[in-house]
């Protein structure tokens, strides 16, 4: 005998208050799609970092624009080499690693590198020569190759960020020069991985084109967004839309327009929970909100 209560197909009546708390959602849900219409009728113009592209998109016109070039990889491939190298050497057998090494620095020595670069390969054929010599790797070998690598290391982050923060700006003025849209009408996102090591450069990038506009003299970063794991242009026009939405409600009703950017509870959060454990220790009752 089930002791699950029997499903009668009737729905579930509900509260006035449910009923209102519901009826609000529905209308917000409208509100938020008043504005994805406006993104579709191209009255809000979209630029995504997506990958190593710009995309534009204004309308049903979606348009891609290369940042990261040839250049670009060649020096983040460089950094890589080095760390691959020390990764063969200490995890690979000895004789096999610094046979598939050298081979690589023979290929990489005939190509055309910037000087810390070839800096890059030399630390790497002084470490072979180290290890081979020794016939082992201990930790004085990693040690000094790590000494080494780091001024290399601060060259070609240098290089790769002048690459990327040059390309972008340039792509940026041609989007914006193509469509010229009003920075009110402008939004920014950046699709990433986890947001802690992510598409950084690109954010300050965004987020100081924003700083240099006459137009936007305040609540800038309500026009650059941060998209973690999104992937089309339909996903950034939703979130672009909720912003629109939940920026309207709180500068209407929270006297900010950032007022709904996080848990809403959160802004009360530290001095509710200061009170409570005040409570708490001073032998209060504490009850719920009545």
């Amino acid at each position: 005998m089930s002791n699950q209560p029997e499903d009668t197909g009737a729905p579930a009546v509900l509260s006035p208050l449910q009923a209102l708390n519901q009826h609000f959602y529905q209308l917000y849900a409208k509100r938020k799609q008043y504005f994805e219409q406006q993104i579709t009728a191209g009255e809000v113009l979209l630029i995504i970092r997506s990958g190593s592209d710009l995309i534009s998109c204004c309308g049903s016109e979606i348009k891609h624009y290369p940042v990261n070039g040839d250049n670009y990889h060649q020096l983040k491939a460089l950094a890589h080499s080095a760390l691959a190298a020390s990764y063969s050497l200490q995890h690979m057998p000895l004789p096999q690693a610094i046979t598939l090494l050298r081979d690589y620095l023979q290929q990489l020595q005939a190509m055309t590198l910037p000087s810390a670069g070839q800096d890059m390969l030399n630390a790497i054929r002084q470490l072979l020569n180290n290890v081979a010599e020794q016939n082992c790797v201990t930790h004085l070998h990693i040690q000094h190759y790590a000494d080494a690598l780091q001024p290399l290391f601060s060259k070609l982050i240098t290089l790769s960020a002048t690459d990327e923060v040059t390309h972008l700006h340039k792509q940026l003025g041609v989007i914006c020069e193509r469509y010229r849209k009003a920075a009110t009408d402008t939004f920014y996102i950046v699709f990433g991985g986890p947001q802690a090591r992510s598409q950084e450069l690109t954010k300050r990038v965004f987020t100081k084109w924003c700083n240099d506009s006459d137009e936007l003299l305040v609540d800038n970063s309500h026009h650059v967004r941060y998209f973690e794991g999104a992937q089309t242009v339909a996903e950034a026009a939703s979130l672009v839309a909720t912003a629109m939405a939940d920026r309207e409600l709180a500068q209407t009703f929270l006297g900010q327009a950032n007022g709904l950017e996080q848990d809403i509870l959160g802004r009360a959060a530290d001095k509710v929970i200061e009170r409570h454990w005040a409570a708490l220790k001073a032998g209060v009752p504490v009850n719920a909100a009545s």
